[in-house]
């Protein structure tokens, strides 16, 4: 059987050896609070939601804006799909901006000329997203966006871990339960700056419905719509008892990181990712400099699975069409979408995974025309 090195490996929760008929109800009852209260703890947040998944709390965080038909937001043209899906369900527009190429964050640049270009009252926020596990620094985004008097969203769902050296400069923040390590569970969280953007947004993650008395408790009145965003407790149960195996992982991944800029350096046709002290590797992305695709399909014959994050919105048939978006519109988008590539790194791969990739990877590039 020829050698295979999956780009996800799921978590065992540990916590499912605890269940028993006895403690299910118990969990049922706090497990949400219980998580919440967590995450408030490490974030220093005060206010704080547990939603079902990723795309939920992006959704809930725009419900929560009371975001409308021809309201717009801003986000970078390199965001996942869920971002200006979410936009799009207000029937609302999203701007895009164009990236940086080695952090893959958004430009500055194109956000200033964004903004200046706008000139619209109906714009209300703009998703700044910290990629592939790299901090951004938003100190200018916050800048700007307080001179033009929009929301700050800070998606946080590719730097993956929640640990307490987060700095939240947004107004809203947004982190994934799951993603990069525990790929069998989805949950999220939502903290909120704002307590009447947090009321409003707990209200909506049930439906928009408040009970009517204390005393009579299967009364309930809808006073707005909303949808049903809510984790469920065994989810939530489970996920919290990750949060420290997380922390493990993570340290186990930036471990593989290292050992790919001592064995990769160098080569003939791949750039290796931008090495920071704090980075955390979601992704490691190698930048290909001809013929990405054919690549990637070599190692992906040798049993390697790669990963490709994110496709420019521009070059999707949906959002190229409805906007009318051009190839050449977003240059460094571009340049980046042509060359970069993912390839395996989680804290779960063992020694012979890595030497593996390694070694695949250096035959690869030694043959690549």
């Amino acid at each position: 059987m020829k050698y295979r090195v999956p780009f996800y490996r799921a978590t065992y929760p540990n916590r499912l050896n605890d269940i028993n008929v006895k403690s299910f109800n118990d969990i049922a009852l706090d497990a949400n609070s219980s998580l919440e209260e967590r995450c408030r703890s490490i974030l220093d947040l005060e206010y704080i939601l547990s939603v079902n998944n990723i795309s939920s709390a992006m959704h809930l965080a725009l419900s929560a804006l009371d975001l409308k038909r021809g309201d717009k937001v801003i986000c970078p043209i390199n965001s996942y799909v869920d971002t200006p899906e979410a936009i799009r369900e207000f029937d609302s527009e999203p701007i895009f901006t164009d990236i940086e190429l080695r952090s893959y964050h958004m430009s500055i640049e194109s956000l200033r000329g964004v903004l200046k270009s706008a000139k619209s009252k109906k714009l209300r926020a703009v998703v700044v997203s910290h990629f592939a596990g790299l901090a951004f620094d938003i100190s200018e985004v916050v800048k700007l966006a307080k001179e033009y008097k929009i929301v700050v969203i800070e998606d946080f769902t590719d730097y993956s871990v929640i640990d307490k050296n987060i700095e939240i400069k947004g107004d809203i923040a947004i982190f994934s339960l799951n993603y990069k390590f525990d790929n069998s569970l989805k949950g999220a969280v939502v903290g909120f700056r704002d307590s009447s953007v947090y009321d409003r947004a707990k209200l909506l993650r049930e439906h928009g419905l408040v009970k009517k008395s204390r005393e009579v408790d299967y009364l309930y009145d809808v006073v707005d719509m909303g949808y049903d965003y809510r984790l469920d407790s065994l989810s939530a149960y489970l996920l919290d008892g990750l949060i420290d195996r997380r922390e493990e992982l993570q340290k186990e991944r930036v471990k593989v990181a290292n050992i790919y800029f001592e064995k990769l350096n160098g080569l003939n046709h791949i750039t290796l990712p931008v090495r920071e002290k704090f980075h955390k590797y979601s992704y490691f992305i190698i930048e290909v400099d001809k013929n990405r695709d054919a690549f990637a399909r070599e190692l992906k014959l040798k049993g390697v699975e790669v990963g490709l994050h994110y496709i420019p919105l521009n070059f999707t048939t949906y959002y190229k069409n409805k906007y009318e978006l051009k190839v050449f519109s977003f240059p460094n988008a571009l340049s980046v979408y042509q060359t970069t590539l993912s390839i395996p790194c989680n804290g779960k791969m063992s020694s012979d995974d890595i030497e593996y990739v390694c070694s695949a990877i250096k035959e690869v590039d030694r043959v690549h025309i």
